[in-house]
């Protein structure tokens, strides 16, 4: 199994790399090479990988000819993981109880006298009265 994770991760990175090159040829061709440069930079320093994503996408539907269908699957190739799994888990959500929503009714939060609980102790300082000078009129 270990060896199986190792080559999908090895795989995944291939992929991530081959997007980002067909990204950077897509936008080249049909904006130019600065803003080419512009969607690596949006995608390495500020993490905005939807302009790469786009260029991929049109790199490979119309530098490098692929049908759209083909584009979509090497630009999202995420989708094909997550529309699956967002299928199963909607069938999952309908099928299974609402157990978890309920709430737990085993704490009771009224103030009882049980014999077990400790009195809470006051330890705020009393107030004491200031006290007043009596001033000594001279006449």
């Amino acid at each position: 199994m270990p060896l199986l994770g190792a080559f999908s991760g090895i795989v995944f990175l291939i992929v991530g790399i081959i997007q980002i090159i067909v990204g950077y040829i897509g936008i080249e061709y049909h904006l130019g090479s600065g803003f080419a440069i512009g969607a690596l930079i949006l995608g390495f320093v500020f993490r905005i990988m939807f302009p790469l994503t786009i260029g991929t996408f049109f790199g490979a539907l119309d530098v490098f000819g692929w049908p759209w269908f083909g584009a979509l699957a090497l630009a999202a190739p995420g989708l094909l993981f997550i529309v699956p799994a967002m299928i199963t888990s909607a069938i999952a959500s309908l099928t299974t109880s609402n157990t978890s929503r309920t709430y737990n009714n085993n704490f009771s939060f009224s103030s009882s006298n049980n014999s077990n609980e400790k009195k809470i102790k006051n330890v705020t300082p009393k107030k004491t009265k200031k006290k007043t000078k009596k001033k000594k009129k001279i006449k």
